[in-house]
């Protein structure tokens, strides 16, 4: 006979279905290990670019630190330029009135 019995059918029914479930679980699991994948690579790039970013945030700092301190440099220079250049000049006005102060007297 070929026709099929209740039982038959509903054995074979069973059978697909719980074949489909595997397969579904097979795919939901790729699927999770793929994410998974994507999320590890993703957080790799980002730790990577923080990482880029604080050697570049340090660099910056110490470039302004250095800038800073060059600046200081050449204002204590200038400071010290302007301070003898006074001093001189007392001296050339010192002379210059000693000599008025002869020539007077």
């Amino acid at each position: 006979m070929d026709t099929e019995t209740g039982s038959d059918a509903a054995a074979r029914e069973v059978r697909d279905l719980r074949n489909t479930i595997g397969a579904l679980r097979d795919t939901v699991e790729r699927m999770r290990q793929e994410r998974d994948r994507v999320v590890q690579e993703a957080v790799a790039v980002a730790n990577q670019e923080i990482t880029q970013l604080k050697a570049t945030t340090a660099a910056l700092r110490q470039a302004l630190e250095e800038e800073r301190a060059d600046k200081e440099r050449r204002i204590q220079e200038a400071v010290r330029g302007s301070a003898d250049e006074i001093k001189q000049l007392k001296a050339v006005i010192a002379a210059i009135r000693e000599s008025l102060e002869k020539a007077r007297g």
